[in-house]
């Protein structure tokens, strides 16, 4: 999976993150009746750009998904959001990512993200990486949508 790697995004690449993720995640709309939090908000992709939270993925040179990563303290990483455009989906290339962000913060040991609760095929590629489910809250009491939470710890 050589040809595959990650690229700090710069403000130039905020729309085609912002597009690719419209895109990535219009199944959530038919599913919950909404896109995850942010994905709509062209200032939380310019603020998380800005803050060098993107990463964009690229395989043989091409824009292939992205990932964004939120730094807690030195010790812990959460994964903001994760996707592959359909194009690079079940080619590996979501595995190879998450093993390229473990290896560039390869100081951090814990890491965490949510995912939402009917997301099947999430949970099982989260559970494959050695991630484990610790738990499990609705956003929105008024609201029966529900996240999982997924937490790995790794011995640096």
């Amino acid at each position: 999976m050589s040809d595959i790697y990650l690229q700090l995004a710069v403000l130039e690449d905020v729309q085609l993150l912002q597009d690719s993720a419209l895109a990535a995640f219009a199944a959530d709309v038919d599913k919950y009746g909404a896109f995850p939090p942010n994905i709509e908000s062209k200032e939380w992709f310019n603020s998380e750009v800005g803050k060098g939270n993107f990463y964009k993925v690229l395989c043989h040179g091409e824009f292939a998904g992205a990932i964004c990563v939120e730094c807690g303290d030195q010790s812990s990483i959460e994964i903001k959001y994760v996707y592959i455009a359909q194009k690079y989906q079940n080619k590996h290339i979501g595995s190879e990512v998450m093993r390229l962000i473990e290896n560039q913060y390869s100081h951090i040991k814990y890491w965490s993200l949510v995912t939402p609760y009917k997301s099947y095929r999430n949970h099982h590629f989260y559970e494959k990486l050695g991630y484990k489910k610790v738990g499990e809250f609705q956003p929105d009491a008024s609201d029966e949508f529900m996240v999982f939470e997924y937490a790995k710890t790794l011995m640096c």
